[in-house]
């Protein structure tokens, strides 16, 4: 009787079993559902983990200095409205580091016009070794000046692809960039193309600046054909100038230490990444990028003399601007706040003056080899 009685138990959990078995894993349309725990097609997989308040990345950190109170609410704005979420760093003065201190090769006369650089290295070393210390496995790292797209997280899901076809990575990584990688120079005023020419070009990104209002002081090669001018190309990259952005892996963030602190370096530290992009500082370092930027800088409306707080200016007076954006967050946060989803552009003269943002894609981009004479 006993015998009987647990078979019949048994049973019934068995048929209760299949029925929570087939109602767990059918759509209620009868279809099966594939994964229950997200998608599982690798891009829309790596494309979901970029889309979250750090692009992807561990961290994102704003470097500046804590009295700079209007530069500290601008980020914290423009993160708000953009759905990121940035930590700080304080800034650091020179006068506030020793002699004993210095990079061994730092000769106070070749700075004696720009002593801040001195602080703005330091600044960035203090950050480099948060990375190392805490084993943060990718961060970013942006001055308080800093600005981005409004469509950013779009921007950023196509740059992965790009940067991800360029190192040829297959499967699901453990980064949405690729595993194969130090650096990837996001905010810059010039950059150029390192290596073999190969790029993943993303056609007729409407996010690109158009050239009559490019200002980079160095482009990669295909940027100078007209055909390509309102593509953004993505490239393993060297020679770049100004810090606006970078991304790093923590192997990226000790390397950089490795050359830019305990090796040292005699130039801003701006000039000390382009050093390590370039790969002459004995540390095998890779880049890459885009063109045009992908992040920007921005000055709010003032005197010059409070646009930064490395080089001095008078107190002639100037409007909000951005650099090197097509639809700026900073310049669009009174928009945001007032719940608009049309959003201007910062010049006039380009292809959409407007746009809705919440219909607004980013094409998507193919690799390219040029023909090479």
């Amino acid at each position: 009787m006993h015998t009987f009685t647990s078979r019949r138990l048994t049973a019934a959990l068995l048929i209760i079993g299949t029925v929570l078995w087939f109602s767990c894993f059918r759509n209620g349309d009868g279809s099966w559902i594939t994964s229950p725990t997200g998608p599982t097609d690798p891009d829309a997989l790596l494309d979901s983990r970029i889309r979250n308040s750090t692009l992807g990345f561990q961290k994102i950190f704003a470097i500046g200095f804590k009295e700079r109170t209007d530069k500290h609410d601008a980020i914290a704005l423009a993160a708000s409205y953009t759905g990121l979420e940035v930590d700080w760093f304080e800034g650091v003065r020179a006068a506030n580091i020793p002699p004993k201190a210095y990079p061994a090769v730092w000769t106070e006369e070749k700075h004696r016009d720009k002593p801040a650089e001195l602080g703005s290295w330091r600044a960035h070393m203090n950050a480099l070794r948060h990375i190392v210390e805490n084993k943060i496995s990718s961060a970013v790292l942006m001055e308080d000046d800093s600005d981005w797209d409004v469509n950013i997280k779009a921007q950023m899901v196509e740059f992965a692809r790009g940067t991800r076809a360029l190192q040829g990575t297959e499967g699901v990584p453990f980064s949405p960039y690729g595993d194969n990688w130090d650096m990837l120079w996001l905010g810059h005023c010039g950059i150029n193309l390192r290596g073999e020419p190969k790029y993943y070009v993303i056609p007729n990104d409407l996010t690109v600046t158009p050239r009559p209002h490019q200002n980079e002081f160095v482009r990669p090669p295909l940027a100078e054909d007209p055909n390509f001018e309102s593509h953004r190309l993505i490239f393993n990259a060297d020679n770049a100038i100004c810090s606006w952005a970078m991304a790093f892996t923590y192997e990226g963030a000790r390397k950089a230490l490795t050359a830019l602190s305990y090796v040292g370096i005699d130039e801003p530290v701006d000039l000390g990444y382009n050093f390590l992009c370039t790969n002459i500082l004995h540390v095998p370092y890779k880049c890459l990028s885009s063109h045009p930027s992908i992040m920007g800088t921005w000055a709010q409306r003032g005197p010059v003399s409070r646009d930064s707080d490395i080089t001095d200016g008078d107190d002639t007076w100037h409007e909000a601007s951005s650099r090197s954006l097509t639809y700026s967050t900073m310049l669009n946060i009174l928009p945001l706040a007032n719940n608009e989803t049309t959003i201007s552009a910062t010049w006039e003269d380009v292809p959409a003056p407007k746009i809705a943002i919440t219909t607004f894609k980013i094409p998507s981009g193919y690799l390219y080899t040029p023909d090479v004479e």
